[in-house]
């Protein structure tokens, strides 16, 4: 059965194909446009809650951080400027906007109450950790937050500060754990709707670790006591790559990778390869090289540096750049290089050498003894192709890979608040001359 209504609106079936002929024509039929429902199931939700987390993680916040990280440049037009940090308020106002509203925390919220009024926890639990994902996100971009108050009857409400929006975040993925083991006959799950796991419990589950230690190492440049925490939370995490998150994708033109339409079908040229992850990884004789990334006739595999237009390198189009490429969210060589990160900077040398080592393996790859954080960065920095937000929330970090930012001011540590989405209806968020440089959870800024 093919999945093409999935990332499509889920249209409903007149009922008067199912029934006869007789009587049908009364009640609330005459009422009620079965094609214009004013409810939508819980099935209906979670197609589009993943439907628009893979927009927000894939989309214009990825693109970014990835140029900001010098994974990709912007070659032309407005990208051009945006890889040199230039950008205004609004920008980004369709991302704000889909942390809360079109497949965000109100259909999230909505998904989690239909499934514990039928008594399926263990889908509310899918739930959870989908909002986990989804808040977890925004403070690590924003920092504060609208989220104790958000999608009450508060019109106006309040900034929570990062650091709380994490510890809900963790309190909602324990919950999550628990909620994901009930045995009761009515928790079935999401069963094959789920666009990313087809329902699997055991996936999820691991996912869920495996964000508990992604957000636990977002604020140990704090509090280094969460290194231990991470490393906890690994061992149950993301145990295989057949497990990672990956986005759904097909070569139907609704359900195309969006990295492609972007830069194949819409904006070619806006965006090309990154000169420093290009000579990194030319540097070590990386083989993902071209996987990543076509040659440029004549010339081999070319990076462009910020601020510079041309002719460079694109996605490779039988893979990254593939219409029906999954892209990878979350993933094991994250899970592994958490580990090893986190087990390094709690003294445990040959944990982290292990860690290491399983990720490089599993790409077909040797591994290292006696690794060094700059080692476990690049190659996760390598490794998260493509999941700009993520790569920038390690740089914000650990400084690392040691890129020459494109200003002299240094890479951005914050998105602005958007105006259109939310400063001009809500007094609490502060104009951007009020606004932080940094985050709570980035104390020290990079060189």
């Amino acid at each position: 059965m093919t999945r093409y209504w999935k990332l499509a609106l889920c249209a409903l079936v007149p009922a008067v194909l199912a029934l006869g002929c007789n009587d049908w024509l009364t009640g609330d039929k005459l009422t009620t446009n079965p094609n214009n429902p004013t409810t939508a199931s819980r099935d209906n939700l979670l197609t589009g809650v993943q439907t628009g987390q893979t927009v927000l993680q894939t989309g214009d916040l990825a693109r970014l951080f990835a140029m900001w990280m010098q994974q990709m440049a912007g070659t032309d037009r407005q990208y051009v400027s945006l890889g040199v940090y230039s950008y205004d308020e609004d920008a980004f106002s369709p991302d704000w906007t889909a942390i809360y509203t079109g497949g965000g925390l109100v259909d999230i919220r909505a998904l989690q109450t239909q499934a514990l009024a039928a008594g399926d926890t263990a889908y509310a639990g899918v739930g959870l950790v989908l909002e986990a994902l989804t808040m977890g996100t925004a403070a690590d971009i924003w920092g504060d937050i609208p989220y104790s108050e958000a999608i009450t009857d508060v019109l106006q409400p309040k900034l929570d500060p990062q650091q709380q929006v994490y510890a809900m975040v963790q309190t909602k993925l324990d919950s999550a754990l628990i909620d994901m083991t009930c045995a009761s006959p009515t928790c079935v799950g999401p069963g094959a709707v789920d666009l990313w796991y087809d329902g699997d419990l055991s996936k999820w589950t691991e996912l869920a670790h495996t964000l508990k230690a992604r957000f636990y190492m977002h604020v140990a440049e704090r509090d280094p006591a969460n290194y231990a925490l991470a490393l906890a939370q690994t061992d149950s995490g993301i145990s295989a790559p057949a497990n990672d998150l990956t986005t759904f994708h097909s070569d139907i033109p609704q359900e195309q990778n969006i990295w492609y339409q972007f830069m194949v079908k819409q904006r070619q040229g806006y965006m090309s390869a990154g000169a420093f992850l290009v000579d990194l990884m030319k540097s070590q004789n990386d083989p993902r090289l071209t996987d990543y990334f076509a040659p440029v006739a004549g010339s081999g595999i070319i990076g462009a540096p910020p601020n510079t237009s041309g002719n460079f390198s694109q996605l490779a189009p039988d893979v990254r750049g593939a219409p029906s490429f999954r892209q990878p969210l979350v993933t094991f060589a994250e899970n592994q290089l958490i580990q090893a990160e986190a087990a390094l900077q709690t003294g445990n040398q040959g944990v982290a050498d292990a860690a290491f080592t399983a990720e490089r393996t599993a790409f077909g790859l040797t591994g290292k003894s006696g690794v060094t954080l700059q080692d476990i960065i690049n190659e996760k920095y390598i490794a998260l192709f493509q999941n700009g937000i993520e790569v920038w929330n390690d740089y914000k970090r650990t400084c690392l890979p040691a890129i020459t930012p494109a200003q002299s001011g240094g890479v951005p540590r914050r998105l602005l608040y958007p105006l259109s989405a939310e400063r001009n209806a809500n007094p609490n968020i502060p104009p951007p001359e009020q606004q932080p440089a940094a985050n709570w959870n980035d104390p020290n800024p990079c060189p």
